[in-house]
């Protein structure tokens, strides 16, 4: 039976040490074989992925973004720093790559949940940050689980925001259909599950987005494709197979 549950108790984290103490008290419900979610702003705050909007200093381009979209230039500085590439902008949003390589809204910067006046950034490696996490769990309490670090991000062409999964260790990010049959025997052809996108937007049904402090998440009962070093980064569609731009 598939149970989703969040590990309660953890303090707000705001150093590495504070991070895996929180990963100890998840080892206290673990069990093989789960999949932990892990929402990746305590680990941003853990490793000072934060800005202080106070101490930036905007640069000409921010400055004349900042104008065009009504925003604080100082945020728009901290979302060029943390992006590849602006994608689009207009409507007061800015789309950009950011440095994990998803294309969202402020390249996933973020002021909730980072303390007032700052904001927080996304991890650039989210994948070695799974695999470094499930390897500790492994190391210390000799566990074997899967691990996924989520973000928020809203959608091009619907309301709302939702979870996905931006990195992840022992477990294939996306499972495919392909060559299975469907309920009137037509061979699917082109149908890939965003595996990891679903176990994150389900755990976040449990995680809440506001003062829950939660940031820990525990999946179990699901059937999933263990594998040591896959990547989240196969859910982002490259460059030149984007449908809007």
């Amino acid at each position: 039976m598939l149970s989703i549950f969040p590990v309660t108790g953890i303090a707000i984290i705001n150093s590495k040490h504070e991070f895996f103490a929180g990963i100890d008290t998840c080892a206290q419900h673990l069990q093989d074989d789960d999949i932990l979610v892990v929402a990746h702003t305590p680990w941003s705050r853990a490793m000072d992925l934060v800005y202080t909007l106070s101490e930036v200093t905007p640069s000409h381009e921010a400055k004349k973004l900042a104008d065009e979209l009504e925003k604080d230039a100082r945020h728009i500085e901290v979302i060029l720093r943390e992006s590849n590439e602006i994608v689009k902008y207009g409507n007061r949003v800015l789309i950009t790559e950011n440095k994990a390589g998803i294309v969202c809204a402020n390249a996933g910067i973020d002021q909730s949940n980072a303390g007032i006046g700052k904001a927080v950034a996304v991890p650039h490696d989210p994948d070695a940050v799974a695999r470094e996490i499930r390897q500790y769990i492994l190391d210390k309490f000799d566990i074997t689980v899967a691990v996924i670090m989520s973000d928020t991000v809203g959608r091009a062409l619907r309301n709302g925001a939702v979870n996905i999964g931006i990195g992840v260790a022992g477990i294939k990010a996306m499972r495919s259909e392909i060559g299975r049959q469907d309920l009137f025997g037509y061979t699917l052809r082109v149908s890939e599950v965003a595996l990891a996108d679903e176990i994150a937007s389900a755990a976040e049904l449990a995680q809440g987005q506001a003062d829950e402090g939660t940031p820990f998440v525990i999946v179990r009962g699901l059937s999933y494709e263990r594998i040591e070093n896959d990547s989240a980064r196969k859910l982002n569609r490259p460059r030149e197979r984007r449908l809007f731009q």
